[in-house]
This record gives C-alpha cells, sequence and structure tokens, in this order.
C-alpha cells in the first residue's frame, strides 16, 4: 500500500495508536507487504546448529545463553546484505529466527547451500503459531495481566521467554515504541485470547487489515527499521552502508561468510554511501493531504536523487511515509560523504522543481526513555574503563550506541578507549564518523591528526590538524563556521598551495618531462585543482618512469574513481599492491587492498 494512499483516519490513528498503544493478531499469510503485520520463524535445530550458524551471520551465536538473542544478519562473501532477522537461543541445539514472512523461504533456501556435513535442520515454523503483538509503554503491564510475563524481571532488547505449560514463546519487538511479539502453539489458543482480553481492558486499541498495516509501516519507519528489498532495491547494498553493523555485527566473534570485507570497512574507513534520514519539514505541519502531495512528487523507491545545481546525482531515495510523530513526510535515502551531515538541508531537484529536506540520523523516534538508559550505560562504561576493563567497556558503550545511534560521547569515548588500545585504524572511522555528528567540535579532528599520524599518514594528519586549527580560531572569536565554511577556507589555501606547486612542478619538467618526482607532485596539484583528467595523465607517466613508487598507484586509482572509471581504478590498485608488498610499504598497501575490495564488491 502506497503511504500517499493512507486515508486521513489511519494518519491520526497512528499517532492515538501510539499514545494509547495497540494489539493486533498477525497472519503470516496475510497480504501484509511486510514488517511486523505478517511475521516469519525459522527453526533452527541439531547438534552442530550453534556452529554452523556462527560461521553464516553476522552477530554472535556460540556464546548466546539459552533465553538470549540478538539482531543479526546474513551477507554475501562481497559483505552485500541479504538478509536481516533477529535470532534466539531457545535451548543447547535450538534457535528461532525471527524475520519478514517472504524472506523465510529464501533464507532456508541460502543457509541450505552451505550445509555439508553438517547436523542442522531449518524448518519454516511461521504456520506452527498464533501470532501476536503488543506495543506501548504500558505493554509489559498488559503482559503481566494475562499472566503471561514469566517472571518479574523484564525482557532485555532480544532475550526470549518460553512461558506458561502451553509454550508461549515472548520477544521484544523491534519498535520504536516498547512492545512484544508472542508465539502461541496452534493447540493453545487461550493465551492469545487472555492477551487480547488484558489489552483492551487496559484501553489498547486494536487492528487489524489496512489499518494494522499501514501503521505498522508508518512505526517501522519512524523506527529506522530497515527493509530488505524496499530499502536495497537496485543498489549492491554492503551492510555497513546501513548504519546497521553497530546492531548486527560482532567484530570479535571470528570468521563468518562476509567478514572479510566488514571488518576491512571498520578498519580502514566509511564507504561512500551512507544511510541517513530525510525530513520534509518544509511541508505545513499535520496538514496530510498537502504532505501526500509532496511525497507523490518524490523519486520513486530506488531513484536518485539530485540537489539544485549539482550535476551529478547525491544518492539514492527508498522508504518514505508520513510521520504523525514528527508532524512532517519523512523518509531514508543513501547519501553520499558530501551530503550526509545530520542538520544540514538539501534543495532537492524534483520534475516539477525544488523541495528542501532535512538530514537526520536515524531512528526518527525511539522510546521516551531511550536516553535515561543510555546516560546509564554510559556513566557505567566510564566507571568500567576507569578500573582497566577496555574490553567491556567497549561492549557497554556499544550498547549504548545501538539504543542511540547518534550519541556523539559514546563515540568519542569508543574512540579514546580504541586509540589507547593502539587499535588507530578502529579510532579513526570512530572519530570520522564522530565528526558527521559534531562537525563545529576542534577535538574531533584533533584526535583524527594525532590517530593518522600514529598510522604513517602524515598528509591526511596535517590536514586535520590545520581543520582542528580553523575550528578553533572560529571558536576564539565567537564566530559561528559551519563545517561547510571551514571547509571552504581549507579549501581555499589548499587550491593556492596547488597552484603554487603547480608553477614549481611545471618549471622542472620543462627541464626534464621525466623527472618521476616531479610527474607525482603535478598529479597531486592538479588533483587538488580537482583536474582529474590532468592528473592522471601524469600519474600514468610517473608510474612509467618509477614503476616502484606505490603511492603513485594509490594516487591514480583515487582520481580514475572520481572520474568514474573503477574498473581501471581496481586494476591500477592490484599492480600497486604487488609493489607496496614487495617493499614492505604497509600503509598504502592497506588503503589500495581496502579500495580494490570494495570496488569489486560494488561491481555491477
Amino acid at each position: 500500500m502506497a503511504v500517499m494512499s493512507f486515508p486521513i483516519d489511519i494518519l491520526e490513528g497512528a499517532a492515538a495508536a501510539r499514545k494509547q498503544g495497540w494489539f493486533a493478531r498477525l497472519d503470516p499469510s496475510s497480504e501484509a507487504s511486510s514488517g511486523i503485520a505478517r511475521p516469519g520463524a525459522i527453526l533452527a535445530e541439531g547438534p552442530d546448529t550453534a556452529r554452523f550458524l556462527h560461521s553464516q551471520v553476522t552477530n554472535e551465536v556460540e556464546a548466546l545463553e539459552v533465553g538470549e538473542g540478538n539482531f543479526s544478519a546474513r551477507v554475501t562473501r562481497q559483505g552485500q546484505l541479504l538478509h536481516l532477522f533477529s535470532l534466539h537461543r531457545l535451548d543447547a541445539e535450538t534457535y528461532l529466527l525471527l524475520l519478514e514472512r517472504d524472506q523465510v523461504e529464501p533464507l532456508i533456501a541460502a543457509f541450505d547451500e552451505f550445509l555439508f556435513a553438517d547436523d542442522v535442520k531449518f524448518s519454516d515454523v511461521s504456520h506452527a503459531y498464533h501470532w501476536s503483538t503488543v506495543q506501548g509503554d504500558r505493554a509489559e503491564g498488559v503482559l503481566r495481566s494475562a499472566g503471561l510475563t514469566g517472571g518479574e524481571e523484564a525482557l532485555r532488547p532480544f532475550s526470549i521467554r518460553r512461558v506458561a505449560d502451553e509454550g508461549v514463546l515472548i520477544a521484544r519487538s523491534l519498535g520504536g515504541d516498547p512492545g512484544f511479539i508472542l508465539a502461541t502453539p496452534l493447540a493453545s489458543g487461550s493465551q492469545t485470547e487472555a492477551l487480547a482480553s488484558a489489552a483492551r481492558e487496559a484501553g489498547f486499541e486494536p487492528l487489524e487489515g489496512d489499518a494494522l498495516e499501514a501503521i505498522a509501516e508508518i512505526h517501522r519507519i519512524e523506527a529506522g527499521q530497515l527493509q530488505v528489498g524496499v530499502d536495497t532495491r537496485d543498489r549492491k547494498c554492503i551492510l555497513p552502508e546501513t548504519g546497521l553493523e553497530q546492531q548486527a555485527v560482532s567484530y570479535t566473534k571470528g570468521c563468518y561468510l562476509g567478514q572479510e570485507v566488514i571488518a576491512r570497512v571498520r578498519t580502514y574507513g566509511a564507504l561512500p554511501f551512507g544511510l541517513r534520514g530525510l525530513v520534509f519539514d518544509c511541508a505545513p505541519q499535520g496538514d496530510w493531504p498537502a504532505q501526500a502531495r509532496l511525497l507523490e512528487r518524490l523519486p520513486p523507491v530506488g531513484g536518485e536523487l539530485r540537489v539544485k545545481g549539482e550535476a551529478k546525482a547525491i544518492g539514492q531515495i527508498v522508504s518514505r511515509t508520513l510521520s504523525p510523530v514528527l508532524g512532517y513526510p519523512v523518509a531514508y535515502a543513501y547519501l553520499d560523504k558530501g551530503h550526509r551531515t545530520p542538520g544540514q538541508t538539501l534543495d532537492l531537484e524534483l520534475e516539477d522543481g525544488v523541495v528542501a529536506a532535512r538530514i537526520a540520523l536515524l531512528p526518527f523516534y525511539s522510546a521516551p526513555d531511550r536516553d535515561e538508559r543510555v546516560a546509564f550505560l554510559y556513566d557505567r562504561a566510564v566507571r568500567v574503563f576507569a578500573e582497566g576493563r577496555e574490553e567491556e567497556a567497549l561492549g557497554i558503550l556499544e550498547e549504548a550506541l545501538v539504543l542511540d545511534p547518534g550519541f556523539s560521547d559514546g563515540y568519542e569515548a569508543v574512540g579514546v578507549i580504541l586509540g589507547r588500545a593502539e587499535r588507530f585504524h578502529e579510532a579513526i572511522d570512530i572519530f570520522k564518523r564522530l565528526e558527521e555528528l559534531a562537525p563545529s567540535e576542534p577535538m574531533v579532528n584533533t584526535n583524527l591528526s594525532l590517530y593518522y599520524m600514529k598510522i604513517g599518514d602524515k598528509p591526511t594528519a596535517e590536514a586535520h590538524a590545520a581543520k582542528a586549527m580553523q575550528k578553533s580560531l572560529a571558536q576564539g572569536t565567537g564566530e559561528t563556521l559551519s563545517d561547510d565554511e571551514i571547509d571552504a577556507r581549507q579549501r581555499e589555501q589548499d587550491l593556492a598551495d596547488a597552484e603554487r606547486k603547480q608553477k614549481m612542478f611545471g618549471q622542472v619538467l620543462e627541464i626534464d618531462p621525466d623527472d618521476p618526482v616531479a610527474l607525482f607532485g603535478m598529479g597531486n596539484a592538479l588533483a587538488t585543482l580537482e583536474r582529474f583528467e590532468e592528473a592522471e595523465a601524469h600519474y600514468a607517466r610517473a608510474a612509467d618512469a618509477d614503476a616502484n613508487n606505490s603511492a603513485v598507484y594509490l594516487a591514480r586509482g583515487k582520481v580514475l574513481e572520481e572520474l568514474g572509471r573503477g574498473s581501471e581504478a581496481e586494476g591500477v590498485y592490484r599492480a600497486g599492491m604487488e609493489v607496496a608488498s614487495r617493499k614492505g610499504d604497509l600503509m598504502p598497501l592497506k588503503e589500495m587492498e581496502h579500495r580494490a575490495l570494495l570496488l569489486s564488491a560494488t561491481r555491477p
């Protein structure tokens, strides 16, 4: 169902349902397009289940205790996202995977393809249960009234509990509000009735049919939940592009399918595109008909996004809805590095004009008690770190960042701990994320400068040191500079320096046209001036003049990427990797290996 066709009463009902809470019976056979309205489940059982799943999915499996679970994914060897699900351990040899119904058969087939000698059986148990859900701040009280809590301790996210004699399974749902999904064996319908009765008595709204599907889809998007298919359409979506690796990836579990690419992205830098939210707060707040017309003007799911005055597409738009929580239309979009800073406003060029969109971190909405929980975890992590338990502190901070992906203090603490542990590449990745969240903070660039210097990348270290100084000067004078303005000032200095160097190396080349140092320096100057075709030609000549300079291959590959010649860039990187390996040039070797791997993974 397209969101622009939602009746106004359903849109108003979405806000009311969130305020008072809602419950529904769910049907795996329904015509619902996706999500909570059409649940699916896979039972994995057998003596080799833990070991096999551990090798196939991105998050921890073997270390889970009975009743514990997590959010996980299955990716290709190139790190491309195929399936998202929550995984729960029921007993020593049995796991339950909860996911969208239409993803069940493809995921079972994918697992079976890799089954050889392992004793594991996968079964579609979507139709083995009555499914229901209760959502809202008072959802746990409804469970207690229905006799379905199974104990006084609250269910943590992703944990699962078997309660009542009939074997009812209860798991925390993944929406923005506190909520639960219940699976009741077919032979036991009384528990479903007890839940419905307790929910009605508590004033929760019963939902079904179109209203259930529409409201579930609104809440899915507001809660920042990705839907494989819709939100990965027409792209080879590498998992880190989605930002979900914070929730769905274990970096300590060891080898699994696709682990190499995902680990390299974390270690050596972010991908060119990242998932963000767009808020169209240019529309009249609460004017649903006007907002629906705005959504109709947007490109289709998977369509390109363009900014006014720029020829090149900046990204791709996917899910969208009208958000009762914010009062505006919202959407997901994969945006390039230059257009994804939270708070930045984009003037998007549509077929019939221009519309303004504000960039936001996902989720658009989360439960009101999140900030209190995040603050508690942060304080606990600081105390644990002060006692010398660094790994434990990192685990607690990552739990806080799962709850609040925009928690800047958490990123800073993780970066500092990683830096002190001399995990400099990982620290750099964390501070690069923080730079997007806090673009005017000079200490971010100071730390980046320090860690780039630690890994031997002096030019990048100096660039971040200069940026930190610009930001500090702006703060000292009371001048308010945006990150774009700081970048513009630095760019002016870089351009002036590049023009000076262009003249200097030009004079050298007039005397000796094949001087490898002058050719490389001229290429660098031309690349800074964004004269990429000329820069590439000089780098090629520099490689001919000195085939053992690995830095030339790295620089040439980068300008080929800028020119959109990815396959040529990959070939140059691989040639440069041989040179760097032979000479022991580890820094350019690692970066070329990383870039070649990503180009290979994203090749059509």
